[in-house]
């Protein structure tokens, strides 16, 4: 294998391995965005309960109790899957690049 292919195999492992940084980022992103949508609800829940309702627990309430949970929930589950499917992925292909470079990116990175 001449230097030039050796170069081009890099090239490509780092991209690669870029591309699987890049969504593990996106997966983070999109756990904040579920917490940040699940606070959205319960604080309207506890403005509605505090300022509307008077103290009282109302149909509303519990509806916009029980959406922020289950969006905090559905983060959460939905992150951790995408994660564990994003580091099995990034060891097929560390596997698959393994001659070219083996340090690029240590396996806590992902």
């Amino acid at each position: 294998m001449t230097q030039k292919e050796k170069d081009k195999l890099k090239l490509e492992a780092l991209r690669t391995r870029l591309a699987i940084r890049q969504t593990a980022m996106s997966c983070e992103r999109s756990l904040l965005s579920y917490i940040r949508t699940a606070c959205v609800f319960v604080s309207l829940a506890f403005t509605y309960l505090k300022i509307a309702a008077y103290d009282q627990f109302d149909t509303f309430v519990v509806v916009m109790f029980a959406i922020g949970f289950f969006f905090l929930i559905f983060g959460v589950v939905e992150y951790f899957i995408a994660k564990k499917k994003t580091k099995r992925i990034g060891r097929h292909i560390d596997k698959e690049f393994l001659d070219v470079d083996e340090n690029f990116m240590e396996e806590d990175d992902i």
